[in-house]
């Protein structure tokens, strides 16, 4: 929605850069007196396209005559029920160009890294289904971590049908859009060097379904050793949206398909009926409904392959890595108000939309969504429409984010990984522009960290005050130190202490003018939440490979 520096134009570098994927060309951003070079789209992959639709990708191949990188690649094909709500992607979404990164790097040598400066790679939310490296002003991306002595790429990757389609089976296991996403990270580890960064000092960093996908990275045992640290914000592999049983995906596939028309038929014919499909087609998805519970559509898989055991066992047997993660203050904040399956009911607010505790999730639906809503509303006057409101707010951060963040701290802690966990408190009342309207009060919520640390306003042009850039450069400076040092705190303390499972709920709380290290994590209420969760089938089977009887309250 814009960038805090999206006003100023970048100079067009005609020098080359004699890079080891092959010559090239980028933009010049000034910062003062600091020069950051950027290469924007540049292809990690081939063409995903023809015999290479809904296979793995591809690497690109290395060229000889220089290329000019000046603008973002276009995003992959956009679906999913907020596409209406966001402007078209510039450029415009393709699924032939889509596999494109995007590298920034300071130009000036760096006085404590010599020549590699450690490498932060993001990878951008939207639900598996819509968004993309390039929905984050160029300029303004160059104006935050890059000042502060680290590379940052930034990546596309499939989505939706196109990056997730699976089978269920051996005809088709999917997870197109991980794959993407470790082929981007071998690209790093192989050519990063000669953008002056260090392809041994790696941190994955996401946020919302990226988030997820951090986490799930730093599982597999494909992509797990491609990096050294990993920044999970508002997502994780524990939470409800990230991961689903191949059979379950499947099944929503099937159904997907069926919709638009195809009639029974094995996985073979399946397959190839997706494979016969416009992209067009492929990203319709109004008037469709799945029958398996859960907030998204189209998401990764226990696939057997990308990932080949439950989540747990490769938590406990993967390289212990150095994680930092957290969530913002009201994560259900904007989503709660934009969401129609959080629309009022004849008396209320529904706290538990159909789809999320369904039959094939826990055994006694009906009586965990009463329950559900007993535990939020109780001691609620049901007529004040505003504190209903709020509670509708806490009950969708709680299920959706704040519980699976906060399983992930504890399980990776569990698993002997040092742990930073955080919750991000502060947000400018004037910045929620068109949709400041239709929220019930103000206050950081889903997406809200991002313009204090990519410069992106996301859901509205982020024009900062002072206090906003105080906290930018803040923040900025808490996430590289993890990126450089492994540690938030970075050669001075800022009391940011190391997570422990002795203390499950206590960690740092970001904001301005002040951190500080607190004991409670949203106000208690996650227990509750944790241990529907954790009882639940589907979260079983996928973290510990087990069909459970299924929650009881």
């Amino acid at each position: 929605m814009g960038g805090f520096l999206s006003h100023l134009t970048a100079e067009q570098n005609s020098n080359v850069l004699d890079a080891t994927c092959g010559p090239i060309r980028g933009n010049v951003y000034k910062h003062k007196e600091e020069l950051i070079d950027g290469y924007l789209g540049i292809p990690y992959a081939k063409p995903p396209v023809g015999e290479l639709r809904f296979k793995k990708p591809v690497a690109a191949d290395k060229w000889a005559e220089p290329r000019d990188c000046y603008q973002y690649g276009p995003a992959s094909i956009q679906t999913g029920e907020f596409i209406e709500v966001f402007p078209p992607r510039v450029p415009a979404a393709q699924e032939d160009t889509c596999l494109t990164l995007n590298v920034f790097t300071p130009r000036a040598p760096s006085a404590e890294f010599n020549t590699k400066r450690p490498v932060m790679v993001f990878i951008h939310g939207g639900g598996y289904e819509l968004g993309a490296s390039g929905d984050y002003c160029a300029y303004s991306l160059s104006g935050t971590l890059p000042l502060k002595d680290v590379v940052v790429v930034t990546i596309n990757y499939r989505l939706g049908v196109l990056g997730f389609l699976t089978t269920g089976d051996e005809v088709c296991h999917g997870n197109f859009g991980l794959w993407d996403q470790t082929l981007a990270l071998k690209w790093v580890k192989e050519h990063i060097a000669s953008f002056g960064g260090d392809p041994n000092s790696v941190t994955v960093f996401g946020q919302s379904a990226g988030g997820a996908s951090t986490d799930l990275l730093s599982l597999s045992p494909h992509s797990r050793d491609l990096f050294q640290r990993f920044i999970p914000i508002s997502g994780s592999s524990h939470c409800d949206f990230a991961l689903r049983t191949a059979e379950n995906q499947a099944k929503i596939f099937r159904e997907f398909a069926e919709f638009h028309g195809f009639k029974d038929g094995d996985s073979n014919d399946l397959l190839q009926w997706f494979t016969s499909q416009s992209a067009e087609t492929l990203s319709k998805v109004k008037g469709f409904k799945k029958t398996i519970s859960g907030f998204l559509t189209f998401i990764p898989n226990l696939d057997g392959d990308f990932f080949p055991k439950p989540l747990d066992e490769l938590r406990k047997e993967a390289p212990k890595k150095q994680m930092m993660t957290g969530v913002d203050e009201y994560e259900g904040l904007l989503l709660a108000m934009m969401n129609p399956a959080f629309s009022p009911a004849d008396t209320g607010l529904h706290l538990t939309p159909k789809g999320i505790f369904g039959p094939d999730v826990v055994e006694n639906p009906e009586e965990i969504q009463k329950v559900f809503y007993e535990q939020y509303t109780n001691g609620v006057d049901k007529s004040d429409e505003e504190a209903m409101k709020k509670k509708l707010v806490e009950a969708v951060g709680d299920e959706f984010f704040n519980v699976g963040v906060y399983l992930a701290a504890k399980n990776a802690a569990k698993h002997g990984n040092e742990v930073y966990f955080y919750t991000f408190e502060y947000a400018n009342p004037e910045g929620f522009g068109m949709f400041g309207g239709m929220l019930p009060f103000k206050a950081s919520t889903h997406c809200t960290e991002l313009r204090y640390l990519l410069g992106e306003g996301v859901y509205s042009k982020f024009e900062p005050s002072d206090e906003d850039l105080k906290l930018l450069d803040k923040t900025t400076t808490l996430f590289s130190n993890f990126a450089k040092y492994g540690n938030p705190n970075g050669k001075s303390s800022v009391g940011w202490e190391k997570y422990s499972v002795e203390h499950p709920e206590r960690h740092f709380r970001i904001s301005h003018p002040d951190c500080e290290m607190r004991d409670v994590y949203h106000e208690g209420r996650i227990q509750f939440v944790e241990k529907i969760d954790v009882e639940s089938a589907k979260y079983q089977e996928v973290i510990y490979g087990k069909k459970s009887s299924s929650s009881k309250l």
